[in-house]
């Protein structure tokens, strides 16, 4: 394995942590390698340690964002629904009056927040000037929805985008913790590699065998073809990609984030899967309640350290 982003972080200490303690067996206690600074083994298990915790607390923080994303979808398509029989209302029963003409367009459900709450606040002006006056009746769409509840309704919108944009804020400082630990790490096997040459003789066996902390140049594999679909019977989704024929071809790696958008800032290791195993994957990664969207992508993985992403996949669980 190399560093090639956030998801390769913890795998890529592990080899070096497997390393060093063959390094330290050999050498013998009382002579184990510390690196410049007094930095041993035991703390880079410990930076390796927290770094696996906040890349759960990671994950757990996008969940968070996603289930607050899908709150304001839901609350966004029954306002729209609203707001269109409300516009209708009006049309028909009050034609060609000034609060017809005053009726705002009807946002798109997937303009953000501020052009969607716009039109709604606009809409709710019209409605309130249209109850107060005594020469016409109050307006009530169907199910007997008024005009109290409309603003209810938009204020719960708008307080539903708060909590999710408190989330993303929340989802960047974690984000940047993890990125804090990543930084530390690869200092110490930055400098292990340039330690452990000098306990050992040249063509020492834990010299050639370093791992690698960056992939080798010029052969980055082609990356494969993913597909994904909800499996009803087994309650996850399922995963299968087409073949990799790289000759370097080492594994297959299936990673996801949670929500709609992928980004391999992140990005989560969910397994790998053997190039001589059946090419899929099966995972309820993301997908824990009705409604809930992940994204997945299939790496080919190579002996070289270098990587390539498949396609995006997305799956809504039903």
């Amino acid at each position: 394995m190399a560093i090639t982003g956030p998801a390769s972080y913890l795998s890529t200490t592990d080899e070096f942590l497997s390393h060093w303690l063959s390094a330290d067996t050999t050498l013998g206690a009382g002579n184990e390698l510390t690196l410049p600074g007094g930095v041993t083994r035991a703390e880079l298990q410990t930076q390796r340690d927290a770094l696996g915790v906040q890349v759960v607390e990671v994950q757990s923080k996008l969940t968070a964002l996603e289930v607050d994303r899908g709150d304001i979808e839901i609350r966004k398509g029954a306002l729209l629904l609203r707001i269109n029989q409300f516009n209708e209302k009006v049309r028909a029963l009050h034609e060609n009056s000034k609060w017809a003409r005053a009726l705002p367009l009807v946002p798109g459900i997937g303009e953000g927040q501020s052009n969607f709450a716009t039109p709604l606040d606009a809409a709710n002006s019209v409605w309130q000037l249209i109850n107060a006056d005594a020469t016409v009746a109050d307006v009530t769409l169907l199910g007997g929805f008024t005009q109290a509840t409309f603003t209810t309704d938009i204020a719960a919108l708008k307080t539903a985008y708060t909590a999710y944009n408190t989330a993303a804020a929340v989802l960047s400082v974690t984000r940047e913790a993890r990125n804090d630990i990543q930084d530390v790490i690869y200092e110490m096997l930055r400098k292990y590699r340039q330690t452990l040459p000098t306990a050992f003789a040249k063509n020492h066996a834990l010299v050639e065998s370093l791992p690698r902390l960056t992939p080798e140049a010029g052969s980055t594999p082609v990356g494969v073809t993913a597909t994904a679909t909800w499996d009803l019977a087994l309650q996850a989704a399922k995963l299968t990609w087409t073949e990799s024929t790289d000759a370097n071809l080492s594994e297959y790696q299936v990673r996801f984030c949670a929500g709609p958008d992928y980004s391999t800032d992140n990005e989560s290791v969910l397994g790998n899967v053997d190039p001589a195993a059946p090419r899929e994957f099966v995972t309820p990664a993301g997908l824990s309640d009705p409604g809930n969207v992940a994204s997945f992508k299939v790496y080919v993985s190579t002996s070289t350290g270098n990587e390539k992403g498949s396609n995006t996949v997305t799956v809504t669980r039903p």
